[in-house]
């Protein structure tokens, strides 16, 4: 169903007029596009209630002003493929109903949407596009919230965290520095005053956080990618290793498909097979990693992660053997 929307070079004048301080009123915008005052008035109410613009009438100067004098009312000129654009990221935003930033975004882009033209239709656009995510952790609203303002405010935080390697839960203070979502999940980066280096939380497993009212003074050098340079996948921190792997022929033509880490090295077998080499922090994530293949994969190298393996194999194999 087609949505209706007022004449956008109205709304363009009104906001100019405003912004300028002309103080104009219905009759005179009116005037203006030679239309009726009502439909001036029914403008104005769309601009304030759908659109959120902070428009208020001065009695005293007879005629409409800004409340808020960095408002402005943006003109925006979009192409199909601008649309397409809004359209696709509107599909990918609903794969993330539960995440805090869902509704902000989706109001923008509402917002966005509410400038089109009467003759400009987005129904067909974005149906042959579809994303699927995996599994995310479920996190509270309102400790999200805390975070981001402690971030944007540079303010020491007392947290509570059930670390995944024991069974009970440390408080600690932390300076929260970003936050970063990776394949769904988010994590906090601080600086945690305990450990006295950056460390990553799990924001899912933060049971209480307070506020201290203590300010503190961020890095400069703040990168996530700096951060997790070393990394395989969200862990960082402790030694590097060299990580060697050969793959069967049938599991190389996948893994030749893709950058697993910028460090990696691939040696063409003989066989068919691949020799899979990379400089990594810590070999948990790299453990899971490897798991995943089975058979198709044999660890060369560290002796450390090989030893981890064999180990892993007996377990399983003791386990189904009952």
């Amino acid at each position: 169903m087609k949505t209706s929307h007022p004449p956008i070079r109205r709304m363009i004048y009104i906001d100019q007029q405003l912004r300028d301080r002309k103080y104009p009123t219905c009759r005179s915008i009116a005037s203006e596009f030679e239309v009726n005052r009502k439909t001036i008035f029914r403008d104005i109410e769309y601009m304030r209630y759908q659109l959120d613009a902070p428009i208020a009438f001065d009695f005293q100067k007879n005629g409409y002003y800004y409340t808020q004098s960095d408002y402005f009312l943006p003109a925006i000129h979009l192409k199909e493929s601008d649309l397409l654009s809004i359209i696709i990221n509107e599909r990918i935003l609903s794969q993330y109903r539960d995440t805090p930033y869902h509704e902000e975004i989706k109001r923008v882009i509402e917002k966005i949407l509410c400038y089109l033209p009467d003759d400009v239709t987005t129904e067909h656009l974005g149906n042959f596009v579809s994303f699927k995510t995996a599994p995310a952790s479920a996190i509270e609203r309102h400790k999200f919230e805390i975070l981001q303002q402690a971030i944007l405010k540079h303010e020491q935080l007392s947290i509570k965290y059930q670390s995944q390697h024991r069974d009970q839960a440390a408080t600690r203070r932390v300076n929260p520095l970003l936050l970063h979502n990776h394949h769904g999940n988010w994590y906090l980066v601080a600086h945690c005053l305990w450990r006295k280096e950056r460390r990553i939380f799990a924001v899912n497993r933060i049971l209480a956080i307070e506020r201290t009212g203590i300010t503190f003074e961020p890095p400069e050098d703040l990168s996530i990618d700096q951060i997790l340079k070393d990394s395989f996948n969200i862990m960082c921190g402790g030694d590097i290793y060299h990580v060697k792997l050969k793959f069967s022929p049938y599991q190389a033509r996948w893994i030749r498909e893709r950058q697993w880490h910028k460090t990696q090295r691939l040696t063409e077998l003989d066989s068919g097979g691949l020799i899979f080499e990379m400089d990594v922090q810590g070999l948990s994530d790299v453990k899971r990693w490897v798991m995943q293949y089975g058979a198709e994969v044999e660890v060369l190298e560290p002796e450390e992660l090989r030893r981890e393996i064999i180990r892993e194999i007996g377990e399983m194999t003791a386990r189904y053997s009952k």
